[in-house]
């Protein structure tokens, strides 16, 4: 069967965002709402094919990990009936998305349901749309390092197989001004994530990550706000090219400060960098330094991602985050949004939270926590 959707694949957990996140472009961009997408599991979001939302997305959808154009779908249950429906369907396919291809590659996902291995698909997938596209005439070869095309099989929560084409070619969780990563680093995707989960206003918001690491969360927020390409050295206009954001980085390791520093030069945006324990950011210091640079934010903002999981003992944890929640008492008026996966953190932490929802950034289970004032 032919489809003609536009997906759009994020982390587990991500849904609200990423469709948030493409009302705010598609409207600045196109001067229109996208339609209410079909929920696809809790990381996958469906709309009806439309060119010109899937270049915006393609572009400026920072808070997903690929953009994919849906082909074709089957029921079949076995490798021979799903190879002859789908070199049937390409073959009889008369859209345009192979302009351009002279090379493809298959990978699969969610396939673990499916009669038959992963490598299994992979050859049929890849064997039916050879051969489906030879029958019209279009002949491309299978290259798996640097093919022209990437096509994404996988089973859909009716346990349909569907076939798309990755407009992305894999996933884009680094962007490529992140040269210096340091020790466990947060995907750029999910920072992302953490700013649109927090309502991050760049008009009224100043944002602060008091142990800001490589920089990550930092960098994101100020080209989110920008409305700037998802890749590095995409010359696309940004969206919002007057946006002037307030985001302060701090961190007490000087080398860490560094490296942020550079990753942000690299990305090609203005972050306040800070040297100091968490003590030396008082509220009072934050203003002033949103007032050097010569910006009156009408409210405060942190996002933060501290160390979690592994590295942190027990003691040492509820320490770190219990000093955390005191100085995030100590701001007042600020919101805050913090993602960890340490069990301690809740109750260390010493608030209410607004919002807690699962969202991890590598192998440990995470919680984003989101607090108001």
């Amino acid at each position: 069967m032919i489809e003609d959707g536009l997906r759009i694949v994020g982390s587990a957990q991500t849904n609200r965002a990423m469709e948030a996140e493409l009302v705010r472009i598609v409207k600045k961009a196109l001067g229109r709402r996208p339609v209410a997408p079909k929920r696809d599991g809790t990381g996958q979001l469906a709309y009806p094919w439309d060119d010109a939302i899937a270049a915006v997305a393609l572009t400026y959808h920072r808070t997903s990990t690929r953009v994919v154009r849906d082909l074709y779908a089957s029921s079949a249950r076995r490798l021979e009936p799903l190879y002859d429906e789908l070199v049937a369907d390409v073959a009889g396919d008369g859209r345009s998305w192979t302009e351009g291809l002279a090379s493809i590659s298959v990978e699969v996902r969610r396939v673990d349901e499916f009669a038959a291995g992963e490598r299994q698909v992979v050859g049929t997938v890849k064997n039916a749309i050879v051969d489906g596209l030879a029958r019209r005439g279009k002949r491309v070869r299978v290259d798996g390092e640097r093919p022209d095309g990437l096509l994404v099989a996988r089973l859909d929560d009716r346990g349909r197989m569907l076939v798309g084409l990755d407009l992305t070619k894999g996933t884009r969780t680094r962007r490529g001004w992140r040269t210096e990563a340091g020790e466990a680093p947060l995907r750029e995707h999910v920072a992302a994530v953490m700013a649109m989960e927090a309502r991050y206003d760049q008009r009224k918001d100043l944002v602060v990550d008091p142990m800001c690491g490589a920089g990550t969360i930092a960098i994101e927020a100020a080209l989110a706000a920008r409305g700037a390409p998802v890749a590095a050295g995409d010359r696309s206009p940004p969206l919002w090219p007057d946006a002037r954001p307030v985001v302060i980085a701090g961190d007490r390791d000087l080398d860490v400060l560094v490296a942020a520093r550079h990753n942000a030069s690299r990305a090609g945006v203005d972050v306040i960098f800070h040297r100091g324990e968490l003590t030396t950011l008082d509220r009072d210091h934050l203003w002033a330094l949103a007032a050097d640079a010569g910006a009156v934010p009408e409210r405060g903002l942190v996002l933060c991602n501290p160390p979690w999981g592994e590295r942190l003992e027990v003691a040492d944890a509820r320490l770190l985050y219990g000093a955390l929640g005191d100085w995030w008492r100590s701001l007042r008026d600020f919101r805050a949004a913090f993602l960890v996966a340490n069990a301690e953190f809740e109750n260390a932490f010493g608030a209410r939270w607004a919002i807690k929802k699962p969202l991890s950034s590598g192998p440990l289970r995470g919680y984003l926590f989101v607090y108001e004032p």
